[in-house]
């Protein structure tokens, strides 16, 4: 009997855990991993948080030390800069001097160009193929043309102030620089123009041509700039050292009396141009008599001062030229 109600117990105590072995069957895959996984996710977390980290730290330690190098690059290099003043001082000196002597250089391989070119004017006139034989002739290639972007006119303006200035030194000469005083004021303007337009004879057949090129807009300021220093020298060497109303009638009435006489000289067929130095010296005779009325009218005389100041003023101003003279 002992042994039945024992069989019966273990019967009952099997029921009565049964219930107990399915539930826990049940939640096996409910059960938390184990903490050694919990501690692996933590230090991986907290590993992927240090790289990060330690990044920032390096980029925010190169960027200082980029910043330092910089600083430092500067402070040597004012520092250069502040005890080699001078030397760079120097150095801009002499790359001034390098770019004068360039420009030296091509203003006289332009001068030779345009010296040959002038002799083959009668011919072609004063175009672009004159320059081109000129710069054949002169040894160098017929595309060195594109150094006259101005064409014809750079032909023109080179012979206008070739002759000023051969003009000028001649005027030199008769009068000891300006210092001799000229017995025959009229005579010596006379003269001095006459002497100007003969150095256009041997192109008198193309002259035409070269007015037109100067009476182009785009040449004006040259030609204007050429004109008015050539009129002033005139009357600076023929002893006008006036500051009144008369230095302005003086040039205006010169250039005036120039162009007119030009024009008659590029029709005039006489001997010698005979006909042509009779109208300059007639223009020149009423000239002075002009000035002469005009300084006896005071009223008048103002109304033209005025007038005549502001035109040289304004010409002189756009010009950039100066009458000052030592």
């Amino acid at each position: 009997m002992a042994n039945v109600r024992c069989l019966h117990k273990l019967i009952r105590l099997q029921k009565l855990l049964l219930p107990f072995n399915a539930q826990s069957s049940r939640l096996t895959p409910l059960q938390p991993r184990p903490l050694t996984f919990l501690l692996a996710r933590s230090y991986a977390k907290d590993e992927k948080t240090t790289n990060l980290d330690d990044f920032r730290a390096r980029e925010e330690q190169r960027e200082r030390e980029r910043d330092a190098a910089d600083e430092a690059a500067a402070k040597a290099t004012q520092k250069q800069a502040g005890g080699s003043g001078g030397l760079g001082s120097t150095g801009s000196e002499s790359s001034g001097q390098h770019d004068d002597a360039k420009q030296a250089k091509v203003d006289a391989i332009r001068t030779k160009i345009l010296d040959a070119a002038l002799q083959h004017v009668p011919q072609q006139g004063w175009t672009r193929q004159a320059i081109v034989l000129g710069a054949e002739e002169s040894g160098y290639p017929s595309v060195v043309h594109g150094m006259f972007p101005e064409g014809g006119f750079a032909l023109v303006s080179h012979f206008n102030g070739k002759c000023n200035a051969q003009l000028v030194e001649s005027l030199q000469q008769k009068t000891d620089g300006g210092r001799q005083e000229v017995e025959d004021p009229l005579d010596f303007l006379v003269q001095a123009v006459r002497q100007r337009l003969e150095m256009v004879t041997p192109y008198k057949t193309h002259w035409p041509q070269a007015m037109a090129l100067i009476a182009q807009p785009q040449h004006a300021p040259t030609a204007l700039a050429q004109v008015l220093t050539l009129v002033d020298d005139i009357c600076y060497y023929s002893g006008d050292r006036s500051v009144d109303f008369g230095w302005y009638t003086r040039r205006v009435g010169l250039a005036t009396i120039m162009k007119m006489t030009e024009l008659y000289f590029l029709q005039d067929t006489s001997p010698g141009h005979a006909q042509t130095w009779e109208f300059l010296k007639n223009r020149m005779d009423e000239a002075v008599q002009l000035q002469m009325m005009l300084s006896q009218t005071e009223g008048m005389t103002h109304t033209f001062q005025r007038s005549f100041n502001s035109a040289f003023i304004t010409a002189r101003n756009i010009l950039g030229l100066g009458y000052n003279r030592n």
